[in-house]
């Protein structure tokens, strides 16, 4: 980093996705720890019907536009107010326009357009993680872009696996204690389920649930082993309610927190006393932060969703595998599957019914930090390339 612009402000614009959040802030974290860098947050304008749909259509001259193009699109698209609050906070710390020493941070396509826009007016970099789908990764600065999305390989792209995180490790055990105060467990074994939710591509139903998930908490009861349980805001209100259920008919589970009634995510403190995970194949985030927490994650698969575009994604893989299309053809399912074989081969990942067959042959249960030995952190290393990249 040029220590005559080093980097004094990291401006995170989120869209109130948590997961979008969560890896935005993941990467200014290990940045400012990097830097020194104050971390700023503010939400952009959450757009709906019409309004949205006319934003993301004339969002597309910002990829090649003017400080005028980006002014025009910020005033019709309710951004007024972010630019005043952004200048605010760049009078409020003498930061002057185009000193070379603020950064924005995106993840996801709603808040693009306005980190673009933002940077053209105030002359900072901007860095987005994952690929917005209206302006692409061309007009940032930073690109942090999953592997599965194959994505070109260009100066201004780095390509993880799965997903960045905000999960710290050195801070999980500290959660992991206040939780437990609250939600006290003797158990040897603590097994956290973190359940996602319906998508495109896949579906949590409530047949699932019941199946799958009464069958692990009755062998919990058997093993003698405490649950946590978190859904996400994707679990259906339907699929919630057999959660529900389910916990309150188990002695084994000791916490259930349902995501759309309590915004606190527990998944660090989880992650701080479990010795066994088990996620949901809906979400590429939950796997990853499992595995950023130094844990193996064992793999809950759910119902896939059919079809044409069912049927479509499966003759596409199979012309991948035959080596007729190139493996950035792949979509849906099959991409995913990419990220989990990936983990899986590095020991990260286990299918559940592999972690059932190893349970059986093994003499003794797994412990606190069993997990994969080498670090998997996604976030640190996006932050350590645009550390060592910065103008």
């Amino acid at each position: 980093m040029n220590s005559g612009d080093a980097l004094r402000v990291i401006i995170i614009l989120s869209d109130g996705i948590r997961g979008h959040v969560n890896q935005s802030r993941g990467v200014a974290y290990w940045l400012s720890r990097l830097t020194g860098a104050e971390i700023l947050e503010s939400e952009v304008p959450l757009l709906t019907g019409a309004a949205k749909a006319r934003a993301k259509a004339a969002s597309r001259v910002l990829a090649g536009g003017t400080r005028r193009d980006a002014r025009d699109w910020l005033a019709a698209s309710d951004g007024d107010a972010l630019i005043r609050r952004v200048g605010q906070w760049f009078a409020e710390r003498n930061v002057q326009e185009g000193a070379g020493s603020v950064l924005i941070i995106s993840a996801g396509s709603t808040a693009a357009p306005y980190n673009i826009a933002l940077g053209y007016i105030w002359r900072c970099a901007c860095a987005t993680v994952m690929t917005p789908s209206a302006i692409g990764t061309e007009p940032f600065d930073f690109a942090i872009v999953p592997e599965h999305d194959c994505p070109e390989r260009k100066p201004n792209i780095f390509v993880t696996l799965g997903s960045p995180n905000y999960v710290i490790k050195e801070r999980l055990k500290k959660e992991a204690q206040a939780l437990l105060s609250e939600h006290p467990s003797a158990a040897r074994e603590k097994w956290s389920i973190l359940v996602g939710g319906d998508d495109a591509n896949y579906s949590v139903t409530p047949q699932w649930v019941k199946r799958r998930l009464g069958q692990i908490l009755n062998l919990a009861q058997h093993s003698g082993a405490d649950i946590f349980i978190t859904t996400s805001r994707r679990t259906s209100a339907a699929a919630e309610k057999v959660v529900r259920t389910l916990a309150q008919h188990s002695h084994a589970v000791k916490y259930l927190l349902v995501a759309s009634e309590d915004e606190f995510n527990p998944i660090p403190a989880m992650l701080g006393f479990s010795t066994e995970v088990f996620c949901t194949e809906d979400s590429v985030n939950m796997v990853s932060e499992t595995i950023t927490g130094g844990h193996r994650a064992v793999l809950l698969r759910v119902d896939h969703k059919g079809g044409v575009k069912g049927l479509l994604q499966r003759a596409t893989a199979a012309l991948v595998n035959a080596g007729a299309l190139p493996p950035s053809a792949l979509w849906g399912i099959p991409k995913f599957d990419l990220v989990f074989d990936h983990f899986a081969r590095n020991g990260s990942l286990v299918e559940y019914s592999d972690w059932m067959r190893l349970r059986r042959e093994s003499a003794e249960p797994r412990g606190e930090g069993d997990g994969p030995a080498e670090e998997f952190n996604e976030a640190k290393r996006a932050a350590k390339w645009i550390y060592d990249n910065w103008k």
